[in-house]
Order: C-alpha cells, then sequence, then structure tokens
C-alpha cells in the first residue's frame, strides 16, 4: 500500500476515534483499521505521529473501544468541566461527580483490568457516595485540626467537602433553578453527559437514572487511576453492597450506614 493510502487509512481511523458512539464491534472498517493497527508497527507509528500533529495522544488501540484518544489542556480537543457545566459555582459539584462516578464503577483495583468487568452505577448512590466521603473527611480534618475553607483555585478533595456538604441534595421546593443546581441534578448532568461521549450507556431511571460503563470508559479511567484526586477516594475503602449502595471502610464499618435508605429516588427535572 502507498504512503499515500496509508495516510488516508490513519485518518479514517482518527475520524472513527473522534465518534464516541462507534465501535469496532458496530462497523467492519473499523475492526480493520484497529486490527491492522495492532499488528502492524509501522502504521501504528504512523497514527501516533498523526495524533501528535492535533495535540493529541493515542491511550489505546482497542478491540472494544477502538482507538482511544488524549488530549493535550490547552488545545481545542480537551474536554473541560466548563463545557458541560456552565455556571462556575456548580463545576466542583461536577469535578467530584466525575471521580466519584469513576471511583464507584471501579471499586476494585483489578476492575480496570477485567475486559468482562461492566460498572453499574446510579445517580442517588454517586451523590450518597460523595456524601459519605465528604463526611468521612469531615471528621478527619476536625481531628487533624485543619481549616474548613475552602481555598479558591485549589480543588482539591479534602478541601471540597464542606463546599458538597453545603448544597442542597435534591431540589426542595417546585422552581425549576433550584432544583437545577442541586446536586443531583449536577450529577445527572454529568452523567448525561459520559454517555453522550460514549463512556456510559443509560440502563434504566431507577434511583435517578441508572448507567453503565462502557469499554471506553474503563480504559480512561485505568489512565487516570494515578491521579491524586481519585487516589484519595480509593484510599477511604470503598465497598458497595448487592443494591449498588456505596460505603467505605469495609461492609461492617460505621460508614455503611451513614445514609438512608429512605431517599426515594430523585424527581427533580433532569435527575
Amino acid at each position: 500500500m502507498s504512503s499515500v493510502e496509508d495516510m488516508a487509512a490513519v485518518n479514517r481511523l482518527l475520524a472513527f476515534g473522534f465518534q464516541s458512539g462507534v465501535t469496532p464491534r458496530r462497523n467492519a472498517e473499523y475492526t480493520t483499521l484497529v486490527s491492522r493497527c495492532r499488528t502492524d508497527p509501522a502504521f501504528a507509528e504512523l497514527l501516533h505521529a498523526a495524533a501528535r500533529g492535533f495535540d493529541l495522544t493515542v491511550i489505546a488501540v482497542d478491540t472494544r473501544a477502538g482507538l482511544v484518544l488524549g488530549a493535550d489542556p490547552e488545545t481545542k480537543f480537551a474536554v473541560k468541566v466548563a463545557e458541560h457545566i456552565g455556571k462556575r459555582i456548580d463545576r466542583p459539584i461536577a469535578a467530584l461527580a466525575h471521580l466519584a462516578i469513576a471511583a464507584l464503577a471501579f471499586y476494585r483495583p483489578e476492575d480496570l483490568d477485567d475486559e468482562l468487568h461492566i460498572g453499574r452505577i446510579t445517580i442517588r448512590h454517586v451523590d450518597e457516595m460523595v456524601e459519605q466521603a465528604a463526611k468521612q473527611l469531615e471528621r478527619r480534618a476536625a481531628e487533624l485540626g485543619l481549616d474548613d475553607g475552602v481555598p479558591v483555585g485549589d480543588p482539591d478533595l479534602v478541601q471540597l467537602w464542606s463546599y458538597y456538604l453545603q448544597r442542597n441534595q435534591v431540589g426542595s421546593t417546585g422552581d425549576d433553578r433550584a432544583h437545577q443546581t442541586s446536586r443531583r441534578a449536577i450529577v445527572k448532568r454529568v452523567a448525561e453527559y459520559l454517555a453522550d461521549n460514549g463512556m456510559l450507556r443509560r440502563a434504566g431511571a431507577e434511583n435517578g437514572g441508572t448507567y453503565q460503563t462502557t469499554a471506553r470508559y474503563q480504559i480512561q479511567v485505568r489512565e487516570l487511576a494515578g491521579q491524586r484526586m481519585l487516589g484519595q477516594l480509593a484510599e477511604l475503602g470503598i465497598t458497595v453492597g448487592p443494591d449498588g449502595k456505596p460505603a467505605f471502610g469495609g461492609p461492617d464499618s460505621d460508614e455503611s450506614s451513614t445514609t438512608t435508605d429512605a431517599i426515594p429516588p430523585s424527581s427533580e427535572p433532569g435527575a
């Protein structure tokens, strides 16, 4: 095959990588290109070079997820929380929601390497998980005599706990604007954003919305597993019961009873 044809094939593979809803299993051409990239070192090298030209990184070329790309933070391909959470005041909640969804879906380290694992999360359980974590971190901060403020521009998990707890869990009035600023409404917007971008699949409406993880999301989270804030959540010792309810410190920990089972699925708009 000529170099021009090779470059055309690489660009075609990149094009597939930009289409988050398309997987090799759904497209024969995509399957062929993925297979070639995994077996032809020269073609793979050309793909990496082309991606670098767009300030992109090839995270994986996977038979399930296809081409998974990462972007440098300063490029136009980079995705920021601000792009799907318009109000600045809501973005810390959204950032914690992103972390909690990843940590809850893959709460055991081995889940990230298990190709058969499909994580399952609900809006209610994500919110409850962050609330439990926030309360546990609150106690730790009090024991250590730490300042309970939220320093501007320092979105560290330990320093965001009070900010999360101050926000209403669900809307308390019939005002749509009040509902849309609630924690669960913001978690729902994050989950819907991930679903729209091929990271989650919608799987039901119970508990404010139920979602399952995709291979693309598993690979992305695996790349982020070493990040500090995600690691801090994991260090709290997340466990998940048969009903999907999260707890910390093991099944017998007091933390497992900190959430109220009587809380009904949220009925707020968007959640």
